[in-house]
């Protein structure tokens, strides 16, 4: 759960570093994070898809094909990611005129865009080092990888952004070359313990030769989530291209409310995490009953997580404004329902996140894939259009956001509760 926290911490940090800088900075930042997000969301089966594979290879003790899940992951991961980076630093600038940035933030925005973007082969391959890990049940080396990398990063933000600790003052593409040297000693990190460490031995007696039919498993589980995670994420950039179509501190204020979003999320997903790694084991050795106990548990878990978010946004509400931006139209943006509507569904975000995780340790992702794509698409990008269309503002877009929780807390728990996952390993 730890290791999940130095994502969203990493962003609240960049995120007010630059909302210092002002609004268009910020709806920048926004823009390029929206796409970067977007790209590997959808490459988070790299994540995902291993730990699962290699959690029901390890229950099994079939050390070899972990280690040869995670070979092909790693292959899959460069391969990708310098597709990605090619194509995203020749096409940026028609992605931020697609997302609706104007010239000002545009001019801000492409340059950060690209040097992130760069990272894509490095980024991917820590993805894939991380499903690994979790798959063998080793959690301790992601956590201490990414708070590394983390403060690292924040390191250089500081540094890059304002012009301190002897480095020159690059405001918005400081931010962008923080986060390619952090990526860089990320996945240089994953590889060095990976084949120096002791604890690895077991599952490095593997050959290192490809082959379509030893991918063809994490293919399977890959396309699934791809195409869910495509669905959420391309919602979230449609909601994004919306909110940047209403101006600049209607943008911003939307980066801070999905922040803060991700902040819920992201470390509640430390418990999904966990019950992927969990379901995927228990079901690897045919313990169907363990794994429901402890779906039962997760769900309890969410709940209260989720709660203890909402008691923290109410009573700091002020003060994590106030952290995060100084500007009177970005304030007023945010402030009354918006806020109110941010804080009352991390509940909802408990329970959701944790069955998601539980049902891909079942491998019940084609159910999966389905259900987001209903809610994304039919949901809430049809609320963001009628957001823009008849002026509802960014209250429209986070209720957009509730209302796609509440199907996947619906379709999520339904699935959880009939035992239908269990025939899907």
């Amino acid at each position: 759960m730890l290791a999940l926290a130095s994502q969203p911490l990493l962003n609240i940090g960049e995120t007010a570093m630059i909302g210092k800088l002002g609004a268009e900075p910020l709806a920048a930042r926004a823009i390029g994070a929206a796409l970067t997000g977007a790209i590997y969301w959808v490459f988070a089966f790299l994540t995902f898809g291993s730990t699962t594979l290699i959690g029901h290879h390890y229950g099994a003790r079939e050390f070899k094909a972990c280690g040869e899940i995670f070979s092909h992951a790693v292959f899959l991961a460069v391969l990708g990611g310098l597709l990605i980076a090619s194509l995203c630093i020749i096409f940026a600038a028609d992605l931020f005129q697609l997302m609706g940035a104007g010239p000002a933030v545009a001019r801000q925005g492409i340059p950060y865009f690209r040097l992130v973007i760069a990272s894509a082969p490095l980024t991917l391959v820590s993805l894939a080092s991380v499903g690994f890990f979790r798959g063998v049940q080793d959690t301790r080396t992601p956590l201490l990888v990414a708070f590394f990398t983390s403060g690292l990063q924040l390191t250089f933000d500081y540094g890059l952004i304002y012009g301190r600790l002897g480095a020159p003052r690059l405001g918005l593409t400081g931010a962008g070359m923080a986060a390619l040297a952090a990526q860089l000693v990320g996945a240089f990190a994953y590889l060095v313990i990976f084949f120096v460490s002791r604890k690895t031995a077991a599952f490095r007696a593997l050959s290192w030769r490809f082959s379509i039919g030893d991918l063809r498993p994490l293919f399977r589980i890959g396309q699934d989530l791809a195409i869910r995670t495509g669905a959420l994420r391309g919602s979230l950039i449609f909601a994004t291209g919306t909110a940047a179509r209403m101006g600049a501190a209607t943008l911003s204020a939307y980066e801070i409310a999905f922040q803060l979003f991700m902040l819920c999320s992201d470390i509640i997903d430390g418990l999904a995490v966990a019950g992927q790694v969990l379901a995927a084991k228990f079901l690897g050795s045919n313990q169907n009953a363990a794994a429901y106990h402890m779906g039962k548990i997760l769900i309890v878990s969410g709940v209260a997580a989720g709660l203890f978010f909402t008691s923290v946004f109410l009573g700091a509400h002020q003060v994590i404004i106030g952290f995060f931006t100084s500007s009177p139209a970005v304030i007023l943006s945010l402030s009354g329902g918006v806020f109110l509507l941010v804080v009352l569904l991390q509940p909802l975000n408990g329970v959701v996140f944790v069955l998601d995780g539980f049902l891909i340790g079942a491998r019940d992702t084609r159910y999966l894939m389905w259900a987001m794509l209903i809610g994304g698409l039919g949901i809430f990008v049809p609320i963001s259009w009628l957001s823009l269309r008849y002026g509802w503002g960014l209250a429209g877009i986070v209720t957009g956001i509730g209302a796609l929780m509440l199907w996947r807390l619906a379709t999520n728990f339904y699935r959880f509760v009939n035992e239908s996952w269990m025939g899907q390993g």
